[in-house]
C-alpha cells in the first residue's frame, strides 16, 4: 500500500489512550499514555508522520471540494479557464474576490499549517534525544520538511505578495505577526531549498515523496523571481543533464494502455491514464505527484472519488436537444461543466499548430455525436456548429473536452466520474519551460528556443526559432502543455500579468471586471482582526 494513502487510519493509531484501574479513575491522565511535546518526535516514525501531514495537504489542494473551491488556483477568470454557469459567480465577476475572501483564505490556511508542520518538524530534530540512525537520515527528514515550507511560502507570495516569516515552532499565543516583503519570503525559501537540493536523496523511498529534483525545480522558479537568472538555470540543468536522476520527457507509448492502438492514441494521452504518473512505473518525466488511491482509507480525502473530471469536462449527457437522456453514449465520462476552459485555450493557442498531438482530437476532444435521430440529423452524426445556438450550448453540454481530465475506463465497475489517478505536481516538461525562461530573463534567446522546442519536438509541433521568444510565448506554451496541470493564478501572479492575461484573454466578464488590485489577493480580513498587537497591512485597493 503506497505511502500516505492511509494517512486517517495512521493518524487515528496516534489517538491519546487513557487508562483506568477503577472507574474513579478514568479521569486521570497518566502522561506515558499519550503524545506530548516531549515524547512526540523521538524516532523517525513520529517524524514521518508530521510530513505525511504535509502530503494531505497536498491531497486537499487537488480534490478537497467540488466546483470552484479549488480549482481556481488552476486559473479560474484567467486567461485559461472560468465558471460557464453564472456570470455573477466568483473571478467571473472579480469585484467579489474581496467579498468571498474565504477562497483566497482558505488557501493562506493551508500554507500555514504546512509551515506549521514544517516547522515542528525541523526544530524537533535538533533534540539530541532523537535516536536517529545517521546525520544523512536526519538531514533528509529536515530536508523534506524544508522543502515543503519553501512550497508554501512560495504558494503564498505569489497570490498575497510578502506574508509573516514564521521561522519557527510556535509555542504560545502570539498576536504580533508582521508582513515580510515578497523579495525576503523568496530568500527565506531559496535557502530552504538549498538545503534541501544537498539532502533529499535522488530517489523516492514511496512514490509521492519528495526528491532532489523537486527541489531544484522549484529552486530553478524561485530563482527567477528574485531575477537570479543564472542560479535558475543552474538548478533546471541539475534536473534536465541528470545531476538529479535520470529525468526524460516520454518519447513512445508507456504505461497501463500502451497497446490501444485505437483512435490515435499516443504518449501523451498516455501520461494521465490511470497508473501511469510515477516515476517508479517508468515514466520519467515525473518529479512530483500528489497520491491518490481507490478505496483505500486516506486515499482521496472527502470523496471516494477525485473530482477533476466531474469538474473539468461538459455535460454532453444531459444535451436533450441533441438526443441526450442522462446516459453518456459517446464517451462514459459524466462532466458537469464547473469549468471551462476560454477561447483562448481551446482555440487561440493552437492556431499554427501543425501536427501537434497535445491538440488531436484523442487529446482534446471536439466531436460530439447525435444520442438519437435529431431530423435532419440521425444517431451517431457529428453534432455541428449551427446547431449549438443556445449560451448554454457551447457554455455547458457541448465544448472542448480535455483527455487529460477523464477517462471512457472508470473504476468501480465503471462508474463514471471514478477516474482516479495521481496528480502531477511536478513535470520535466515545465523545468524545460522554467529554464527557457531564466534563458529569456539573460537575453539568450536561441537557448529558451532550444529549451521549448524539446517540449514542442515530443508534440511533434513545429519548431521555432529564437526571434519567436517572449515571455507571452512561454505562456502560450506553458497554456498547450500544462493546462490543468500547473496553478496558473499563481504563474501569472509570479509575472506580474493575472490582470493583464485576464483582459487580452479572458471571458469577457472576467476581462471587463478584473482590475489592478486583482494582481494580487486580498489577505484575509481573519488574519487582520487576529493579530491585535501589531498591525498586517491590507493590500492596495481592498
Amino acid at each position: 500500500m503506497r505511502y500516505f494513502k492511509s494517512i486517517v487510519m495512521i493518524a487515528a493509531s496516534l489517538f491519546i489512550l487513557t487508562s483506568c484501574e477503577s472507574e474513579d479513575k478514568f479521569l486521570e491522565e497518566n502522561p506515558s499514555d499519550f503524545l506530548t511535546t516531549e515524547n512526540a518526535y523521538l524516532n523517525k516514525a513520529q517524524f514521518e508522520l508530521a510530513i505525511a501531514g504535509m502530503h494531505d495537504q497536498m491531497q486537499e489542494f487537488f480534490n478537497s471540494s467540488d466546483g470552484d473551491v479549488d480549482t481556481w488556483m488552476l486559473g479560474l477568470g484567467t486567461d485559461v479557464c472560468f465558471w460557464p454557469m453564472d456570470d455573477s459567480r466568483i473571478y467571473n465577476d472579480w469585484t467579489l474576490v474581496n467579498e468571498f475572501h474565504w477562497y483566497s483564505g482558505q488557501w493562506y490556511d493551508r500554507q500555514y499549517k504546512i509551515i506549521n508542520l514544517a516547522n515542528n518538524v525541523i526544530d524537533n530534530a535538533k533534540n539530541e534525544e532523537v535516536k536517529w540512525n545517521s546525520d544523512e537520515e536526519k538531514n533528509a527528514i529536515v530536508a523534506e520538511a524544508r522543502f515543503f515550507r519553501a512550497f508554501a511560502y512560495r504558494n503564498l507570495v505569489n497570490i498575497f505578495g510578502g506574508v509573516p516569516l514564521v521561522k519557527e515552532s510556535i509555542t504560545s499565543a502570539k498576536l504580533d505577526f508582521v508582513r515580510a516583503t515578497k523579495e525576503a519570503c523568496n530568500q527565506f525559501a531559496k535557502e530552504d531549498l538549498e538545503f534541501a537540493s544537498s539532502h533529499l536523496p535522488i530517489t523516492a523511498s514511496q512514490p509521492g515523496r519528495v526528491v532532489r529534483a523537486a527541489a531544484d525545480h522549484l529552486l530553478s522558479e524561485i530563482n527567477i523571481s528574485l531575477n537570479d537568472y543564472d542560479g535558475a538555470i543552474a538548478a533546471a540543468s541539475r534536473v534536465i543533464n541528470g545531476t538529479d536522476g535520470n529525468y526524460k520527457l516520454m518519447n513512445a507509448r508507456f504505461g497501463s494502455r500502451m497497446n490501444e492502438t485505437d483512435k490515435g492514441k499516443d504518449v501523451y494521452w498516455d501520461l494521465f491514464r490511470m497508473g501511469n504518473q510515477n516515476y517508479d512505473t517508468g515514466n520519467t518525466e515525473s518529479i512530483w505527484t500528489t497520491q491518490y488511491e481507490f478505496n483505500t482509507p486516506g486515499g482521496v480525502p472527502r470523496y471516494s472519488r477525485t473530482l477533476i473530471e466531474r469538474t473539468m469536462w461538459p455535460r454532453h449527457w444531459l444535451f436533450a436537444k441533441a438526443g441526450y437522456n442522462g446516459v453518456a453514449v459517446d464517451s462514459t465520462g459524466r462532466g458537469v461543466s464547473f469549468v471551462r476552459p476560454t477561447d483562448y485555450s481551446n482555440y487561440t493557442i493552437w492556431k499554427n499548430s501543425g501536427n501537434d498531438i497535445r491538440n488531436k482530437e484523442i487529446n482534446i476532444k471536439r466531436k460530439f455525436y447525435f444520442a438519437d435521430d435529431v431530423p435532419p440529423y440521425s444517431k451517431g452524426d457529428v453534432i455541428p456548429k449551427s446547431f449549438l445556438t443556445a449560451r448554454e450550448d457551447t457554455l455547458q453540454y457541448i465544448y472542448p473536452a480535455w483527455a487529460k481530465f477523464g477517462t471512457d475506463k472508470h473504476l468501480d465497475n465503471g462508474r463514471p466520474g471514478f477516474y482516479i489517478r495521481d496528480f502531477y505536481v511536478m513535470r520535466l516538461s515545465e523545468t524545460y519551460l522554467l529554464r527557457a525562461e531564466a534563458y529569456l530573463g539573460k537575453g539568450e534567446l536561441q537557448k529558451a528556443a532550444d529549451d521549448i522546442n524539446i517540449v514542442r519536438a515530443r508534440a511533434q509541433a513545429p519548431l521555432i526559432g529564437a526571434a519567436d521568444v517572449t515571455l507571452d510565448y512561454i505562456l502560450d506554451e506553458r497554456a498547450r502543455e500544462l493546462f490543468g496541470e500547473e496553478f496558473r493564478q499563481l504563474t501569472l501572479g509570479r509575472l506580474g500579468l493575472r490582470v493583464q492575461r485576464t483582459q487580452q484573454y479572458g471571458y469577457p466578464p472576467a476581462a471587463l471586471s478584473i482590475t489592478a488590485r486583482n494582481d494580487l489577493f486580498p489577505i484575509p480580513q481573519t488574519v487582520i482582526d487576529r493579530n491585535t498587537e501589531a498591525v498586517i497591512e491590507q493590500n492596495p485597493g481592498y
